[in-house]
């Protein structure tokens, strides 16, 4: 069964996505100390369950991708979440969790936002260098959930969304070389494995809502130092 999602006008999304970016930019660039890295971003996700433990969530998370989600697993606090999407706007995310369950799929949405991050060993060139992966990061999260939102509209086929992982893939590989032995590199191999599994195959637009919400993992739960 094939999901609803939300048909939003491609020339909105960009005009927001500019100037979502833009404005985390400016927050962030003057609000950096060297202790501490003030990065604000706020997640709407949509979920299927939330489970206590990997190994239950990982049970259900095929379902959830045979079912047209992203089935991903996010670990946040002391809770598992089987995500469906993510959204960047609590009406989005509200809207499609309530058609969600007019069609007996049992979802809710849950609101994780990124505030402060403790730096461990502090300096200025590491804040400088965290807060733009930071940056580039969420940049990426918005790509992908344009390109899946374009997917479902008929606006892209598989070339331009092979495109586009493959633009994601390359500013993860740009990443990945400023921060070769840092708290970063795990988390950008992994993206960047992200990006090679989603691009195997036929690409659809959960695949693309896969790839957002890893990089949305990233930006929550990565610990500097």
């Amino acid at each position: 069964m094939k999901i609803a999602w939300r048909k939003i006008s491609p020339f909105i999304i960009s005009v927001a996505t500019v100037a979502l970016v833009t404005v985390i930019i400016i927050i962030a660039a003057f609000s950096c100390s060297v202790n501490k890295l003030t990065f604000k971003s706020t997640f709407y996700f949509v979920c299927y369950r939330t489970e206590d433990n990997a190994v239950s969530a990982g049970s259900i998370s095929g379902a959830v991708s045979n079912y047209g989600g992203a089935g991903y697993i996010l670990e946040y606090g002391d809770s598992f979440f089987v995500t469906v999407a993510c959204y960047y706007d609590d009406k989005d995310a509200n809207n499609v969790c309530e058609n969600l369950k007019k069609r007996d799929m049992e979802c809710e949405v849950v609101e994780i936002s990124t505030e402060e991050y403790y730096v461990a060993n502090a300096s200025s060139a590491n804040n400088k260098l965290y807060l733009g992966n930071l940056n580039t990061l969420q940049s990426l999260t918005t790509l992908a959930y344009n390109c899946a939102n374009s997917i479902d509209t008929g606006e892209y086929g598989q070339t331009q969304a092979k495109s586009v992982i493959t633009d994601i893939r390359n500013a993860l590989k740009g990443l990945l070389t400023a921060n070769t032995d840092n708290c970063f590199s795990g988390e950008i191999r992994r993206l960047i494995a992200e990006c090679d599994n989603v691009n195997e195959g036929y690409v659809y637009s959960k695949d693309l809502r896969r790839l957002q919400i890893a990089i949305a993992d990233s930006i929550i739960n990565v610990k500097l130092y």
